[in-house]
C-alpha cells in the first residue's frame, strides 16, 4: 500500500479538483485554474519520480483531471482509477505525449500536451552548441579551472569564426527552423538543409532576409556607435 503523499493545495474548496503531480514554474498555471473554480492539489513529495501506487493515492475517490510529466506510466492502471474518480482530463507537461493513447479513449479521457512551447528554448541550446565548439568554450573553461592559465597568448583558444560558414540541416521541422534561423541572424551563416519535404516558411525567411540585407539596411552613426535601420523589419517578424 502507498504511503500518504505530501501535497500544497489552492482553493481547497473549488468546485472541481486538479491535481498535479509535480510543482510547476510559476503561478500563472494555478491562477487560471483556480478561476475556473477548481482546487489545485500538487504534489511535493521530495522524490523524483512517483510510482503507479502513489499517484493512484493522489487521484483518490475524487479528481476532475490531472497534469502529469513525462517520467509516468499513464496507462490502463492510472487513467483506471483517474476515471473511477470521475475524472474526464489529463494533460502532459511535454511537447509530445508518452500515454497509453488507447486506454485514454477506452476510460473517455481527454488527452492533451504542450507542444510548441519548447521551440526556442530547445533552438537555443542547439544554437549553444557550435557556438561552444567554434569558441573553444569547454576547452577554455577546463583550462582554467586546472590552474593552467599564466597569461595571454595570441594563439590562446583562438576559436573560428561562424561568419559566413555553412550551417547543415537535416530535417527542417519546426525546432531545426528556428535553429537554422538563429544561425542566420545571430551569425550571418549560409544554410543548406535536407527535408523529404519543401520548407517553404524557411526558404522564405532565407530570400527575405538575405533581401533585406541588400536594399534595407544603410548605416546610421550616433555617437559613434553603428545602428542599422530597417524599413521593411516588420515584414520579416512574421516569418
Amino acid at each position: 500500500m502507498a504511503k500518504p503523499v505530501s501535497i500544497e493545495v489552492w482553493n481547497p474548496n473549488g468546485k472541481y479538483k486538479v491535481i498535479s503531480i509535480r510543482p510547476m514554474p510559476g503561478t500563472r498555471w494555478i491562477r487560471l485554474l483556480t478561476d475556473q473554480d477548481c482546487s489545485v492539489e500538487i504534489c511535493t513529495q521530495k522524490q523524483t519520480i512517483l510510482s503507479v501506487e502513489d499517484i493512484v493515492a493522489l487521484i483518490g475517490d475524487k479528481c476532475d483531471g490531472v497534469i502529469g510529466q513525462l517520467t509516468e506510466d499513464w496507462g490502463q492502471v492510472l487513467f483506471s482509477a483517474l476515471s473511477k474518480a470521475g475524472g474526464y482530463a489529463f494533460s502532459n507537461m511535454v511537447v509530445g505525449y508518452n500515454v497509453d493513447v488507447n486506454a485514454a479513449t477506452k476510460y473517455g479521457i481527454s488527452v492533451g500536451n504542450t507542444s510548441g512551447v519548447l521551440t526556442e528554448t530547445t533552438a537555443k541550446l542547439a544554437a549553444s552548441l557550435p557556438l561552444a565548439a567554434a569558441r573553444r568554450i569547454v576547452e577554455a573553461d577546463e583550462f582554467m579551472k586546472t590552474g593552467l592559465y599564466d597569461g595571454w597568448l595570441p594563439h590562446l583558444f583562438v576559436g573560428n569564426l561562424l561568419k559566413g560558414e555553412t550551417v547543415g540541416v537535416i530535417g527542417a521541422g519546426r525546432i531545426r527552423s528556428a535553429y537554422a534561423r538563429m544561425m542566420i541572424e545571430g551569425f550571418k551563416m549560409n544554410l543548406i538543409y535536407y527535408d523529404l519535404y519543401q520548407a517553404t516558411c524557411l526558404e522564405k525567411f532565407v530570400t527575405g532576409y538575405g533581401e533585406f540585407l541588400k536594399s534595407n539596411c544603410f548605416p546610421v552613426y550616433l555617437d559613434s556607435h553603428a545602428l542599422y535601420y530597417a524599413s521593411k523589419l516588420q515584414a520579416l517578424v512574421s516569418y
